[in-house]
């Protein structure tokens, strides 16, 4: 009787154990999923949706607005808020918290507008410079946060030979920073203005 216990109770230790060992095993599996790759190419994917933008378009004697698409890239981010452990510098891909708590930036507006831009004389392309602030203003800035800036936009004008023009920009984001509404006003008078539904998936 005692050997049947014996028996029976070692069995039932293998049994337990190896399930134990099958069900820790699926979790690794499970856990272990991170995928850089697939993350980057997801990441990069996302970044070729544009922000949709409206140029203004003008001379003396008329104007129109101009529908544009234009990329936002983050060249160079340096936050305000990182402990010292932690470098408050990154580059391109840029985490959500550290933007959006404050930080100065440096970014790149590759833009591109769908029509041509018969008053002004501009081209279509055009590449915008520039860095601005990032204040958080709503739950330390992850409903909320403004930004103030200043940049110059390379855009060819051969008719007044002109090859760009200084502008400033303002903003307004929310859901972490993922969506938003930027003003620009340029120190150009045939495209004084533009404004853009900032879209930026980090």
């Amino acid at each position: 009787m005692k050997l049947r216990l014996i028996l029976l109770f070692v069995l039932m230790s293998f049994i337990s154990s190896f399930a134990f060992s099958q069900n820790k095993g699926d979790e690794e599996r499970i856990t272990d999923e991170l995928r850089p790759s697939a993350r980057n190419i997801s990441w990069i994917i996302t970044q070729l949706i544009p922000s949709p933008t409206w140029l203004n378009d003008r001379n003396d004697n008329n104007s129109s607005l101009n529908f544009a698409f234009r990329w936002q890239i983050t060249a160079l981010n340096i936050s305000f808020s990182t402990n010292k452990y932690v470098s408050p510098v990154q580059s391109v891909f840029v985490n959500p918290m550290r933007k959006y708590t404050g930080s100065l930036e440096l970014f790149v507006q590759p833009e591109l507008a769908l029509s041509s831009l018969d008053y002004s004389g501009f081209n279509k392309a055009a590449l915008g410079l520039g860095s601005r602030i990032n204040i958080p203003v709503k739950n330390y800035g992850e409903h909320m946060y403004v930004s103030l800036g200043g940049k110059y936009t390379f855009r060819n004008n051969p008719s007044q030979n002109i090859s760009g023009y200084y502008g400033i920009e303002g903003g307004v984001y929310f859901l972490f920073g993922s969506l938003g509404l930027q003003g620009n006003y340029n120190f150009n008078k045939n495209t004084e203005y533009n404004f853009s539904i900032y879209f930026k998936y980090w």
